[in-house]
């Protein structure tokens, strides 16, 4: 077989698949859009990184040991081999692969000769040469991690020219907006480059660190049995182990029944009596407001008279104190913005989390506020996929996301109005995506001469990996709070 020029077959691919209207094929000085930057070169350099020798011998390999098609399929996809003629080889492969048919020169040549793609952009000449020139497929998942490395250097390229193009022309958004973007362009690759590390482990090595896991819980001291997070209410704790990392967990109540209150109440105990980062996106109410909550519920002192104003001197006092104590932490965070996306959340958390090494609670006052891009019909579909997302972002941070949810007014014209998980609004995706799902019901607010008035009943209508039931809670209106009680706990 003659010696075959591997440049230039590679370069004049490339040149069909970025110039296939048959226009001039520009200059190295002329500026890459921002679609095209991932595969093109940068205006400083002539290329974009890549490695052709990685892709070749990727390629050679696959087509050596058709089983080495399982090492890598999950490492790349044919997006990330640079050159054109790489990708539709590979697809080529992996067509074959998954007919379980052999994949070698000869089939390889067939399938693409069907295709319409031999010699017309790939030349058989140069598949006999990928496979010559491949000794052996024994570093193929060496081979094809350079490969997907150089394809995210690349898609950073892309990322960096779509937000300096932004920047340049930005329609009218605002450099907060400008920002949401540009973070979501960079966390999407970052999403990328992680799922590397997805898919099946064998049974030691999830054996392996579960035995680590539970030496390093029997070593602590005095946790009563909490694992996770503490929410600061005994019963709950029991009943919960805390609030566990990775966890979705659901409140869920009707109006004026103080979901607000007990989420929050939560969330002062980690970021206070914890000392961890928290951070709260309220989209219903503004972060005065949730401020004002917050005096009251940690100085004990009447909501309304803080929020006219109307303090006598003893007031000002615990006022001034909590105000001391809260200002001392700086690990509460407040975002009221309207209509966050769930990129926008994601990129939020992750920018506090840097700052501390961790987050320990993101808290969402409430799921149904929240948007997604494009506006859908279907506000089921748009629930779903805001529900996936926060599941999503409690995976990926480590961490409880404390997610407040409306609940069905239909439970109103039943007798008892106790709200089981049905009841929940947009219900299929949240009950499925929750870990643990809370309720919150005070006998109170349907019978104003309830023998429990002053109680409140959290109702645990989901808990994946513990029971069910219910426990009991004082409630201080005036005071924004809920106290533990221990005259009622239900362990089903």
């Amino acid at each position: 077989m003659d010696p075959v020029n591997l440049d230039a077959i590679t370069d004049e691919a490339y040149r069909r698949a970025t110039n296939q209207s048959g226009q001039e094929v520009r200059t190295s000085q002329q500026r890459p859009s921002a679609s095209r930057a991932s595969n093109e070169a940068s205006p400083i350099f002539n290329q974009a990184p890549h490695s052709i020798e990685a892709e070749q011998s990727v390629l050679g390999g696959l087509m050596l040991d058709n089983d080495s098609w399982d090492k890598i399929s999950g490492l790349i996809i044919a997006e990330d081999f640079y050159h054109r003629i790489h990708r539709i080889i590979f697809k080529a492969i992996g067509t074959l692969s998954g007919q379980s048919k052999p994949a070698d020169l000869v089939t390889v040549s067939e399938y693409l000769e069907q295709q319409r793609e031999l010699n017309t952009t790939v030349n058989f000449s140069y598949l006999g040469e990928i496979a010559k020139n491949t000794p052996s497929a024994a570093n193929i998942v060496a081979y094809a991690n350079i490969v997907r490395e150089r394809a995210i250097v690349r898609e950073m390229i892309g990322a960096a020219n779509e937000i300096t193009e932004s920047g340049y022309q930005t329609q009218g958004r605002s450099s907060s907006e400008l920002l949401d973007k540009a973070e979501s362009l960079i966390f999407r690759i970052a999403e990328k480059r992680n799922t590397g590390d997805s898919g099946p482990k064998p049974i030691n090595d999830v054996l392996s660190a579960t035995i680590d896991k539970i030496e390093q819980l029997s070593n602590l001291d005095n946790h009563d049995g909490v694992t996770g997070v503490s929410t600061g209410f005994i019963d709950l704790d029991q009943m919960t182990a805390g609030l566990q990392p990775a966890d979705l967990c659901i409140v869920a109540a009707r109006p004026s029944m103080g979901k607000t209150t007990f989420a929050m109440n939560i969330a002062e105990n980690i970021a206070l009596k914890q000392d961890l980062p928290v951070v709260i996106f309220s989209l219903e109410m503004p972060s005065e407001q949730i401020m004002m909550r917050m005096l009251s519920s940690l100085s004990a002192v009447d909501q309304n008279k803080i929020r006219t104003g109307k303090l006598q001197d003893e007031d000002w006092a615990k006022v001034a104190n909590t105000m001391s104590i809260l200002n001392s932490r700086g690990n509460l965070y407040i975002d009221d913005s309207s209509g966050l996306t769930p990129t926008e959340v994601r990129s939020r958390t992750r920018r506090i989390a840097r700052e501390h090494g961790g987050i320990a609670l993101v808290m969402v006052d409430y799921l149904q506020l929240m948007t997604v891009p494009g506006k859908s019909e279907n506000r089921t579909l748009e629930i779903a996929e805001i529900s996936r997302s926060l599941k999503s972002l409690a995976k990926e941070m480590d961490t409880p996301v404390l997610a407040l949810s409306q609940l069905n007014r239909s439970l109103e014209s039943r007798a008892d109005k106790r709200p089981v998980n049905s009841d929940l609004r947009e219900s299929g995706s949240i009950e499925q995506d929750a870990d643990v799902i809370m309720f919150i019901y005070r006998d109170e607010v349907y019978h104003p001469d309830s023998a429990d008035k002053g109680v409140a009943e959290i109702i645990i209508g989901k808990q994946r990996n513990g029971p069910i039931g219910r426990v009991g809670l004082k409630f201080h209106g005036q005071l924004s709070r809920f106290d533990n009680y221990e005259g009622m706990r239900d362990i089903i």
